[in-house]
């Protein structure tokens, strides 16, 4: 069976090797065409689960054009998945160094800052991105985790109510919004918004507990005890009911 990996001249197929720039058979400029095909090999392997085999290809690409955006990112997004949060943040620099307007990097690099406690540094990925785009809703949304957990409070709010109103039916930002509400006392706005969590996703052990809390302090016991209810009933095997 052919070897897939080995790399081809693009117009006659003549096999050839990594380090040749141009075609023994046709003079062919190869350079280019071969590092589409390694980004092109990365890319299989990646969506089939071969993450080492991925990561190789990407590393020789890489190799031959250090400052390749695509790869940087994808090499990044492998380490990211592997928990490798530093190799990932740098190849997500790299990426953006080359591309400054590339706005999935600059998100991902956020998003890696994020996971690694670095508040400031996520903060200043995701208010990038929405240079960039200001509509970018995404952006909007881990942009308020970050502040929310930088301490503040009012912007994280700001930002979470301009996510919503990019997309109103995204429910995790209700549930963020209601847990920022809960943290300032607001106990009737957090409700409503751990409510709006819930109406597409009633079993969502999060919303429930706290909405539970929020009741209790609101000094509805009754309502908080059922709210606990659901929320440990959720998950449990049900019974098999015969037709």
């Amino acid at each position: 069976m052919p070897d897939s990996s080995l790399l081809r001249c693009t117009r006659c197929g003549r096999p050839a090797a990594e380090q040749d720039k141009f075609c023994a058979e046709c003079g062919f400029f190869l350079r280019d065409a071969a590092i589409d095909q390694r980004l092109l090999l990365a890319l299989v392997h990646e969506r089939e689960g071969r993450s080492q085999e991925a990561r190789r290809e990407l590393e020789r690409l890489l190799a031959m054009e250090p400052d390749h955006v695509l790869a940087n990112h994808l090499l990044g997004t492998l380490h990211f998945h592997q928990g490798l949060l530093g190799q990932a943040a740098l190849c997500y620099q790299k990426a953006v160094a080359a591309a400054p307007r590339f706005i999935l990097g600059h998100y991902d690099l956020g998003v890696a800052y994020y996971h690694r406690g670095d508040m400031p540094a996520a903060i200043a990925c995701f208010r990038r991105c929405l240079e960039i785009d200001p509509n970018y809703n995404a952006a909007h949304y881990r942009l308020a985790l970050a502040l929310f957990h930088n301490g503040q409070l009012d912007q994280a709010r700001e930002h979470l109510e301009l996510s919503l109103a990019l997309t109103p039916e995204y429910l995790m930002a209700h549930y963020h919004l209601g847990v920022l509400h809960e943290r300032c006392g607001d106990y009737e706005t957090a409700a409503r918004a751990f409510e709006r969590s819930l109406e597409e996703s009633s079993g969502d052990v999060s919303s429930l507990f706290h909405l539970a809390a929020v009741r209790e302090a609101q000094g509805d016991l009754a309502a908080a005890e059922e709210l606990r209810r659901r929320a440990l009933a959720f998950g449990k095997p049900q019974p098999i009911v015969s037709g």
